[in-house]
């Protein structure tokens, strides 16, 4: 077979192992709260996007290519992965050419090997935001910067791509703007001492990309001067950051994050010790150190920022720098192969197998869970808990208040309303769905978002808060917390506090992930019901009345129920509730069990003279046709199973029956 073509399907079979290991698994966990907000901004207008944007972290470019891909893609979570996904598989061809031209073609498969099995390349393929992206024009930026290195003429093609090619980045990531300035700190000294002739030129290339940056910079200029929020990464001194960032990024950079850096720190640590034995003597010294300065430029530079100004360092970041590494780590494996002796070549082949190893170990953790650090929020199963638990008068409470992305991605319903708890919400009818209230940070420094108020973020006084507090649960049978990075907009707990000291906790489940995702639902005095009743069952239970929406029950929609009882006397045993949604001729389309209040509110606990209300969701088949319905309830004896009669002598109620 001819070198070239065994060069060639040998990067095929590379390309397709990258591509199998990124897609496999793709959309199955839940967005967090990041990708979220990527799956929000893709849905808007390109002009409602650019104005989100503009009070967000993040330049709008990958957002605009999210939009675009999203209209003829869809909006799943697989489909809005998978373009992530496609900017990695081309990152690891583009590997492949960087390395073949820096040092030879084994080699450029070799890097292209590592690539395709990084942890840390798969995770973030599979991520809904823009470090792919930002990763692939990095690595297209080194290749023009290549390109122009070799030419040697004043001016060439390579310094158009690389003028467009940074700016592009720019409007990606925000931290690009570090790349840049590495790679600027070396060349331009390079320049100067090697081809002078070349340093106006390339000089000028960076004014042309800051150029085509000048539409956004005034914005990246008040964020970088004014942040919108106070700093929320940690701040550590010198000496912990340096031992931090040596341990958790070379283990990311080789492993990911997905795996105990405790443990396997020192496989990066020999991974970037074998890339630095690329820097051998000849004529490729000076492009392996550029390699470097891209790699540890940047992170050197934000290093020196979290000293000096504000804490910039995140893990994640190095994700969009770390194209250098499989170059360099293929390389320094290669030199230590090719010296033709065996302890450099069991050196070599070591390496290898440990970083086989670990990406490997550190894939299953991705995959199965088995990890804790940086573990995805389960959003989709809070938010689908809430579905499967809300009233049809229950308001909704997001604490932090910036979680609204998730719910609006998530919730797959209607919402009546939803805005600041700090504002008044307008009347809505309850069949146009939940009132949503997004807590702000509370006791938080007025210029919080810029006192904009259409940021994200805002400002509101612990007395405000809890005056809000009261009128949604004056307003609404039940609140449903949504709770979630609350203790970066509410350290002092004033929300959690309030809500103990003044509601009864009825529901409360918490879903995997970092930041301890949970859903609660409060209730004060159950509020009266819509439609009255007056039912009485044996064992003093009487049933007052209910709301119900949609009315009438539609085959499309949940059917949210809220009963609301009354005991003359304390019930002397547990019942359970059961509704039933039928057909007209008694054919039973769906039904719910539950005790009453989730079981928090038992009947043998149930005082004399108090309501209590209880919610059921029920749904319909997908196939069921519009036609008459009737909705029967009940109560069954919880051990036996005996239904617990009417007064009347019968064992069930029909609170609602029509077209």
């Amino acid at each position: 077979m001819r070198p070239r073509l065994a060069e060639r399907l040998g990067l095929s079979g590379i390309l397709l192992l990258g591509f199998a290991l990124r897609v496999y698994h793709l959309g199955a966990d839940s967005l967090w709260y990041d990708e979220t907000v990527s799956a929000l901004l893709a849905r808007k207008s390109l002009a409602a996007m650019w104005a989100h944007t503009a009070l967000d972290i993040h330049p709008p470019l990958y957002y605009a290519l999210l939009h675009g891909w999203r209209v003829g893609a869809g909006g799943s979570e697989f489909s809005l992965a998978f373009f992530s996904l496609w900017f990695s598989v081309a990152g690891i061809a583009l590997t492949a050419s960087l390395g073949r031209r820096l040092f030879g073609p084994g080699t450029g498969l070799l890097a292209a090997f590592l690539a395709a099995i990084n942890p840390f390349g798969i995770w973030y393929a599979q991520e809904v935001r823009m470090y792919t992206l930002g990763l692939f024009l990095t690595l297209l930026l080194l290749k023009f910067v290549l390109d122009f290195l070799h030419s040697r003429q004043r001016f060439s093609g390579a310094l158009v791509g690389y003028a467009l090619v940074a700016a592009l980045l720019l409007w990606t990531l925000y931290y690009a703007a570090f790349t840049l300035m590495a790679l600027n700190l070396v060349l331009i000294p390079w320049l100067w001492r090697r081809w002078p002739r070349q340093l106006g030129p390339w000089l000028a290339a960076q004014v042309a990309a800051l150029l085509l940056y000048l539409p956004w910079l005034p914005h990246a200029l008040h964020q970088a001067l004014h942040p919108p929020v106070p700093p929320w990464r940690e701040s550590l001194t010198l000496g912990p950051l340096l031992l931090r960032v040596a341990r958790e990024g070379s283990t990311a950079l080789a492993l990911g994050q997905s795996i105990d850096a405790g443990r396997w720190w020192l496989v990066g640590a020999l991974a970037l010790a074998a890339g630095a034995g690329a820097l051998r003597p000849g004529g490729q010294r000076g492009r392996v150190g550029l390699l470097w300065a891209l790699l540890l430029g940047p992170l050197l530079i934000i290093l020196f920022i979290s000293q000096t100004i504000t804490p910039l360092y995140h893990v994640r970041y190095l994700n969009v720098y770390s194209g250098p590494w499989p170059l360099l780590v293929a390389a320094g494996l290669a030199a230590l192969w090719e010296r033709g002796k065996l302890p450099g070549q069991v050196l070599s082949a070591g390496l290898l197998g440990l970083l086989l190893l670990g990406s490997g170990l550190s894939l299953r953790n991705y995959h199965t869970q088995r990890f804790q650090y940086e573990a995805a929020d389960d959003l989709r199963g809070a938010i689908a808990a809430l579905d499967d638990h809300l009233g049809p008068n229950d308001a909704i409470l997001i604490d932090a208040g910036y979680l609204y992305p998730a719910f609006s991605y998530y919730w797959p319903g209607t919402v009546g309303w939803m805005g600041r708890l700090d504002d008044d919400p307008p009347a809505v009818p309850v069949q146009a769905g939940p009132v949503v209230a997004l807590a702000g940070f509370v006791d938080g420094a007025p210029d919080i978002g810029w006192g904009d108020p259409s940021s994200d973020f805002y400002a509101i006084s612990q007395q405000r808060t809890e005056a809000q507090l009261s009128q949604l649960f004056r307003e609404h049978n039940m609140v449903w917390l949504l709770r979630g990075y609350d203790t970066v907009n509410d350290p002092n707990g004033v929300i959690r506090a309030w809500l103990e000291n003044n509601a009864q906790l009825i529901y409360d489940q918490a879903f995997a992930g970092q930041t301890y995702v949970r859903v609660q639902g409060w209730q004060q005095a159950p509020l009266a019901p819509a439609i009255g009743l007056s039912v009485a069952f044996e064992d003093n239970i009487h049933l007052l009345g209910y709301d119900m929406v949609p009315i009438p029950p539609q085959p499309h929609q949940p059917l949210r129920l809220t009963l609301h009882w009354q005991a003359t006397a304390t019930p002397e045993r547990s019942y359970k509730i059961f509704v039933h949604w039928l057909t007209a001729d008694w054919q039973k389309i769906a039904q719910a069990d539950l005790l009453p209040g989730f079981g928090a509110l038992p009947t043998s606990s149930w005082p004399a003279g108090q309501p209590i209300s209880s919610n059921f969701v029920l749904r319909a088949p997908a196939q069921l046709a519009s036609g008459s319905y009737r909705i029967i309830a009940g109560l069954y004896d919880a051990e036996t199973g005996a239904p617990l009669p009417l007064l009347s002598g019968e064992t069930q109620v029909v609170l609602w029956e029509g077209p």
